[in-house]
Parts: structure tokens; sequence; C-alpha cells
């Protein structure tokens, strides 16, 4: 069982994060789930886990301080391209190739620093412009995947609650290109994890477009 957080980050200036977590709370979530780990020690294997956001400018100062916390593995999730401050989140609906091609080449140079255990909700952005151009796009990225032995995480978050992701335009080309893949929970409240007929359809889907999907997933260190 890995318990993961969205990520905390300093901004430069006042600019603080909707989407992470704060400063301050990357203490209280370790400290919580290191009592856990203990509480359960002899009857589940807790891990300690985080959701991480690529940021260029910023990903060399969050390291050490994730190893100082003793964080065991990270996901990566794309939410924002750039370093976020004053740039689209990546769910939102574009047409603009620009925005598509910058979210997968930094989420490939992600995927490059060998840190993430898995890509999570890789198809989060809603590309609605040409098709050619989005398969083009996002085929480099799940070759990149491959490449580097990323798995891809189809997001049981997003089928049950009918969001843009899982699409079907991504995953067909992740199995066309061999890609592994993993179910994710993604499960912001308890009862969120008790979805089976969700998660059997899911599996279906999954089984029908032919990708290689993974019982279970090796932890990458992150250092």
């Amino acid at each position: 069982l890995g318990f993961s957080d969205h990520t905390p980050f300093l901004f430069p200036g006042d600019y603080y994060s909707h989407m992470r977590m704060f400063p301050n709370q990357l203490e209280d979530y370790v400290s919580s789930v290191l009592a856990l780990k203990e509480k359960y020690k002899n009857k589940i294997d807790i891990r300690l886990g985080l959701e991480v956001e690529y940021y260029p400018a910023l990903f060399s100062q969050l390291i050490p301080v994730l190893q100082d916390q003793g964080i065991e593995y990270l996901l990566l999730g794309q939410h924002f391209i750039g370093n976020e401050q004053n740039q689209p989140y990546s769910g939102a609906p574009t047409g603009e190739e620009t925005v598509l091609r910058q979210y997968c080449e930094q989420s490939m140079d992600a995927m490059q620093t060998g840190v993430f255990t898995y890509f999570a909700h890789p198809d989060l952005i809603k590309f609605q412009g040409d098709h050619a151009i989005y398969r083009k796009y996002m085929r480099r990225m799940c070759q990149e995947a491959k490449s580097c032995g990323l798995p891809l995480e189809m997001n049981l978050l997003g089928y049950w609650s009918k969001r843009n992701y899982p699409d079907i335009r991504f995953w067909s080309i992740a199995a066309e290109e061999g890609c592994q893949a993993v179910i994710g929970w993604d499960a912001h409240a308890p009862e969120q994890l008790l979805k089976p007929e969700a998660e059997k359809r899911l599996r279906e889907e999954v089984k029908r477009l032919g990708l290689n999907l993974l019982d279970t997933v090796t932890l990458r260190s992150i250092g």
C-alpha cells in the first residue's frame, strides 16, 4: 500500500500553487504516514510517496528536501507546463500545438531524470486540435516512456468520474508502442476505493486495447 500526496513547492515571491500542499504540511503528512507504518508494521507494507510536478527551475531544489523527509518514491503528475506561474492548467481545453508540444517535451524531460516510478494520468492534457498533431506528439511521449521503462497510469478516478481522461486516443497509441500500463485509483477519499464495477469495466477496456498491464511496479529510488 502506498500513500502519496501532492508535492510542496517553494515558489519565488509570494506565489502559492492551489494544486499543491502547503510547505508546512509536508512534515505533518510524513509523520502521519510514519505513524501508520508503525501501527500496521506486522500487517501492511506501507510506503511513503509523493505525486510530483516536474518544474525545471525548481526540481533540483526539491529532491534534497524530499530525501531529507524520507520520501521513498515519486509519481510524475504534470498538471502545468513551464514552472506553473502564468501557465495554463494542462487539463484545460486547448487547440494550441505549442501547449501540447511543451506538455509532451516537459514530460519527456521528467522521464529522463529516472526518479519517477510511473507517470500519473499522462493523458490529462485536453487537446482539441488536429488529431494528427495529437498523435505525433503523444507517440513521441509514449516512445520515450517505453525507452525509459516508465509505466503509464490509466486513471480510475478519471474513468468513473467521467473526466477527459483516460483518453482512448492516447491509450491506443500507448498500446501500439508497447508501453507498460498500470491502473491507478487516485483516490482522494477512502470511499473512492470501493468502485469494483468501474475497475472491472476499465480492465475490460485495457484488454480490448491490448495494453501491457502490470500487476505491480518496482518503486524507483529518488536518490
